[in-house]
């Protein structure tokens, strides 16, 4: 039971050891990724905001150019200038925003009335076709508009964007547009120098969901209306923020943080990869798995190891104190083990108020037994006279042991004087049928004396009385001629020693 105890405690705490380091570990490696994440998110808003800030510096410049052209426009006297004149008028302010590809003023039937580039007779141009131009016939409040991006008509053939405002008479009705337009291929350079990793992005939304470009530019994705989609719906619902999500437009799972600009319809993101952030995370959660794993093991198999070492220790230990306490010729507690056996079942009677009987047995006539035949054959005797103690004691806590030489002891807890007399006589009669042949003793086979005491223990009484009582017991069955048993104080007559062979 103490063993399975002992065993269960060793599990439990190479259990809770391990436990404890798999604990150790996995905090470990969440708090690594709660930083990471955290870190990631910091990022991709501080270099929102800068891009943020710089787009909304730079179309503001722009739309105070489409502002001056429309306030020279009303001028009383603009029809009666100069073409020069009435261009810097129109004109002047556009040399400020960079960010602009061309700058056009168109009449109410989409008719190019004049543009920001050279000054030159005016270009045949109509834009009535463009978004950018219906939108503002159709809706006299509208305001700055963003179109969707289009091939532009002055500039090469480029992809752009165009920032664009109605134009009214003094009566408010239609009477054009001024359009601003920004190429997407200015937009993207400025997104060159910074590093978001091979799967990071920036995107630029307009308020309806339209992808106006993206950074790493790819036609193909651009002037999507991905207004539907919950991952757009989610820009368009707050002003700013950062969540994780799966991009619509490539399916990269990206932590975004984004922002609507303060003035204009417009949605900026920029998004890292997660599988980029956390990819020498993975690799190092993956190193410390294994450790931690191998660390485990050797936890679990330094245990077992330990288990088995303390079971062989415990059973060498066990049958050592065995061997202490045996008789290597009978196979019976030796003396150490009499007196320990004695010592305790003296303090149980104490107790219990039980009595205790104590016999001393005693070989008759050994020596001459010896001489006669042999230590050899005198070892087998005493063996088969420990054989007939044991089996004469049968309940579990009378114990026979050597006591020394050809002497035995037997210890009998709970027994009184005449249950212990009965005993002994059984004892003395069994080892006298087992007619072992003597011929140095008058009887002629091996016999035993045997000396019998019993008390009734109580606090403060010596164990050492009952021990002198049985030794004088013995000593009193042998002067009365062997073969007999004896009590305190009383005479038991010997069994009478047959004739010699001579005289039969």
């Amino acid at each position: 039971m103490k063993r399975l105890l002992s065993d269960v405690y060793l599990h439990l705490i190479a259990g809770v050891i391990a436990l404890g380091i798999l604990g150790i570990s996995a905090h470990t490696l969440w708090m690594d990724r709660q930083n990471l994440w955290q870190e990631a998110e910091k990022s991709s808003r501080n270099v929102l905001t800068t891009i943020a800030r710089d787009l909304d510096g730079k179309i503001e410049l722009l739309d105070t150019s489409l502002k001056g052209a429309m306030a020279g426009l009303r001028h009383p006297d603009f029809q009666r200038l100069p073409p020069d004149l009435q261009y810097r008028m129109l004109f002047d302010r556009a040399a400020s925003a960079s960010f602009m590809g061309t700058l056009l003023l168109v009449d109410r039937e989409g008719n190019l009335i004049a543009d920001a580039g050279p000054i030159i007779a005016p270009r045949s141009l109509n834009v009535a076709d463009r978004e950018y131009f219906i939108v503002h016939r159709e809706n006299s409040h509208l305001g700055l508009h963003v179109s969707r991006p289009f091939t532009s008509r002055t500039a090469r053939g480029e992809l752009a964007v165009g920032i664009s405002r109605r134009v009214s008479d003094e009566n408010g009705a239609f009477a054009g547009v001024v359009m601003g337009s920004i190429p997407l291929n200015t937009i993207n350079q400025h997104f060159n120098n910074l590093s978001l990793g091979k799967q990071g992005a920036i995107n630029l939304f307009r308020s309806d969901g339209v992808l106006l470009t993206r950074y790493p530019f790819l036609e193909s994705q651009v002037n999507q209306d991905l207004g539907s989609s919950q991952h757009v719906q989610r820009l368009m619902r707050v002003k700013s923020g950062t969540f994780d999500s799966i991009s619509p437009i490539d399916g990269v799972r990206r932590i975004i943080s984004f922002e609507r600009l303060d003035k204009y319809p417009l949605i900026l993101t920029v998004a890292l990869s997660v599988d980029e952030i956390f990819a020498a995370w993975q690799r190092k959660a993956l190193v410390l798995s294994l450790a931690t794993l191998i660390l485990c093991c050797a936890v679990v198999g330094l245990t077992i190891l330990f288990q088995r070492e303390l079971r062989r220790r415990t059973r060498a230990e066990t049958k050592l104190r065995r061997i202490a306490r045996t008789d290597d010729l009978t196979g019976l507690p030796n003396r150490r083990a009499f007196r320990e056996t004695f010592e305790r079942e003296w303090r149980q009677a104490i107790r219990s108020g039980a009595p205790l009987s104590l016999l001393y047995i005693d070989a008759d006539f050994f020596k001459n037994f010896n001489d006669r035949y042999g230590h050899g054959r005198g070892d087998e005797v005493l063996g088969a006279i420990a054989g007939s103690l044991e089996a004469s004691i049968r309940r579990p806590r009378d114990v026979a042991a050597r006591h020394g030489g050809e002497e035995f002891a037997i210890v009998l807890p709970e027994t009184d004087l005449p249950g212990a007399l009965t005993i002994a006589e059984n004892i003395r009669r069994t080892i006298a049928s087992m007619d072992i042949v003597h011929e140095g003793s008058p009887y002629l086979t091996v016999t035993v004396s045997i000396g019998v005491a019993a008390a009734r223990p109580t606090r403060g009484s010596e164990r050492s009385v009952l021990l002198e009582a049985a030794d004088r017991a013995l000593y009193r069955a042998k002067a009365s001629g062997r073969n007999s048993v004896c009590g305190p104080g009383s005479e038991s007559a010997p069994m009478q020693p047959p004739l010699p062979h001579a005289a039969a």
